[in-house]
């Protein structure tokens, strides 16, 4: 790498991951004030007052990805963008929403009659003015996450948080029910929206088609995807509930969150900001290349030993924590958890593509998925919950692995290289297992109550992969450390390859 090329690595580093610590910051401000206004409104509001406001959450969220359109995102990947043609998709992303928010007020008394529910009604006419804000703020965040402005979008979204979670309660308090909900949400949507575009402003320009062309069509294909991923990842629980029942599907689901919780917190974290990341060192293939394995070894060694270990003690910790009544959530918990070690690798990849302009293939992969998981869950079905959430993990190799193999041919990545990035997390994670077992092994026959064997199976594991990571391949560990320490000098260093 040449010496430009290290100072620019260098810079982006420090940017990264200063973009990292505001993340986690902002997550843990958001996750606090969630929690805390859920549990006050939890004892203030009734569950059908949470039930009307879910029925029309389902049809927002699945609306919202039609009016984004993937705009936003085609602003922030196609960096080579004149701010003529910005300002035309400025004015398109709102006269978008405006469509959207026309025909969703149109569509709303049809909601409400398949819902059977007379107050619905009201509250998707209030609820579809998301719609219009959504067009006011897809642009001004896309500015930001091109000039990698961590800050300022971390800033946004504790402030959001912040409104929505005082929103709630100040209006629960007020007896106002179910409104307390919608009209939180609406707000915290506006002062996101606002905080961003009083940070990024961004100016209107008549939309001409030859000009907005690609971004529209790049922004069409990731909106497909994204329906697609919504539709199919959704379309467990359908069949679940339809073909087995509401309590199998209570198991399903505390299985799927349990999965799903620690890769998703740190996940998220991640991918906001890698996403800013990977657009900006798009057309460096070397420098693509470099981040991609730093953050797929940086995944794994947290992420992988979480979803292994929570694998290795499902039938403890769910006696323990869950309660006796939900032992069979055991089994699925543990297809579950080891699905989602593969899907994390994919979502990486994925985003990595968008970044390369792959937008057509994620699109066929969304499709692909969509035509084969739904058929897959009913087949499953067949043989109860734990043979759905096998599914999920039978398949991967045809709905999942491919996003890794597509990505490694397109930036000429070996596959030991990244088989070395991985290495540290599968020995440790490997290490783990046999602990775990042994450890098994020899509390059998023992009267120990499960809380004292799911901590002694914890304790063990979580030895056995330090013992390993920290061992062979301490070095490893050692460059984060001193990768961290060098952000405080004023020159810094990078991560060595």
């Amino acid at each position: 790498m040449s010496t430009a090329g290290v100072g620019h690595a260098r810079k982006l580093d420090r940017v990264f991951a200063g973009g990292l610590a505001w993340s986690a910051g902002a997550k843990a401000v958001t996750q606090l004030l969630t929690w805390a206004s859920v549990l006050v409104a939890a004892r203030l509001l009734s569950p059908a007052d949470f039930g009307l406001t879910a029925m029309a959450g389902v049809f927002l969220n699945v609306t919202n990805v039609m009016a984004e359109f993937g705009i936003g995102t085609a602003v922030l990947q196609m960096q080579e963008m004149e701010p003529e043609v910005v300002a035309q998709l400025h004015s398109f992303s709102c006269l978008l929403c405006a469509a959207i928010f026309l025909a969703a007020e149109a569509v709303s008394p049809l909601i409400a009659v398949f819902f059977k529910s007379k107050a619905l009604l009201t509250v998707l006419l209030v609820n579809n003015l998301a719609f219009i804000i959504t067009g006011f703020q897809q642009i001004p965040l896309a500015l930001m996450q091109r000039e990698m402005d961590y800050r300022r979008i971390s800033l946004s979204e504790a402030a959001s948080a912040c409104v929505q979670a005082v929103a709630t309660i100040v209006c629960a308090v007020a007896g106002l029910g179910y409104w307390s909900l919608v009209i939180a949400l609406v707000l915290a949507k506006a002062t996101y929206a606002g905080l961003n575009y009083y940070w990024q402003p961004s100016r209107f320009r008549a939309p001409r088609w030859e000009e907005i062309r690609n971004a529209v069509t790049m922004g069409g294909q990731i909106a497909v995807s994204r329906l697609a991923w919504s539709a199919y990842t959704q379309s467990d629980v359908m069949v679940v509930g339809r073909t087995l029942g509401d309590a199998r599907l209570g198991i399903y689901q505390m299985a799927m969150m349990l999965a799903s919780a620690p890769s998703e917190k740190i996940g998220t974290m991640v991918m906001r900001a890698t996403g800013p990341l990977f657009a900006k060192v798009q057309k460096d293939q070397a420098l693509v290349r470099r981040y991609f394995l730093i953050v797929m070894e940086a995944l794994a060694l947290t992420v992988l030993p979480l979803m292994v270990g929570l694998a290795l003690v499902a039938p403890d910790a769910v006696q323990v924590v869950l309660g006796k009544k939900w032992s069979s959530a055991a089994t699925p918990l543990i297809w579950l958890a080891l699905f989602v070690m593969v899907r994390t690798s994919a979502t990486v990849s994925d985003q990595v593509l968008v970044s390369l302009r792959h937008t057509r293939f994620t699109m066929a992969m969304a499709l692909l998925n969509l035509a084969l998981m739904p058929a897959a869950f009913l087949v499953a079905s067949r043989s109860g919950v734990s043979a759905v959430a096998a599914s999920w993990l039978v398949l991967a190799p045809i709905t999942v692995i491919p996003f890794v193999v597509k990505l490694t041919g397109c930036i000429r990545l070996r596959y030991r290289e990244l088989t070395a990035a991985l290495m540290p997390a599968l020995a440790g994670c490997a290490a783990m297992a046999l602990a775990v077992a042994l450890a098994r092994l020899w509390m059998t026959g023992l009267s120990w109550p499960a809380y004292v064997r799911l901590g002694a199976q914890i304790a063990v594991g979580a030895t056995a992969y330090a013992a390993v990571v920290f061992g062979p391949y301490r070095e490893t560990i050692l460059r984060y450390i001193r990768f961290l320490r060098s952000l405080r000098e004023a020159d810094g260093e990078i991560v060595p390859e």
